[in-house]
């Protein structure tokens, strides 16, 4: 019977290790479920800003980095400054004055957040 419980233990600990490096951490330790597929990231702010349609946008003048953090910070509803990001231009016209070749679609992480 102890040899039972040993083995279990084992095989436990070994599932929960196991569990724990499967899912990257997040800004600030916290886990992050990652990102929806077909996004990029999870990416930190400064990672976001320097995407190439946003560095586009900033070179045409479309926004400036105040807009892009504004999307940013309220994108990242869990606040562990994290995000992800698709490219939306493909959802745009051929006509490049739509501004849809200066966009990503961003959403949250989804990281886990302390509820208590």
């Amino acid at each position: 019977m102890k040899h039972l419980i040993a083995t279990l233990a084992i095989g436990f600990s070994t599932a929960l290790a196991a569990l724990g490096a499967a899912t990257p951490a997040g800004a600030g330790g916290k886990p992050s479920y990652g990102c929806p597929p077909g996004f990029i990231g999870p990416l930190t702010m400064q990672q976001y800003l320097d995407l190439p349609r946003n560095q586009a946008g900033f070179g045409a003048g479309v926004y400036d980095v105040n807009n892009r953090i504004a999307a940013f910070n309220g994108t990242d509803l869990n606040h562990d400054g994290m995000i992800c990001a698709k490219d939306v231009a493909s959802l745009g016209s051929v006509n490049s004055a739509d501004g849809w070749h200066y966009f990503y679609d961003i959403v949250d992480d989804d990281a886990s957040v302390p509820t208590g």
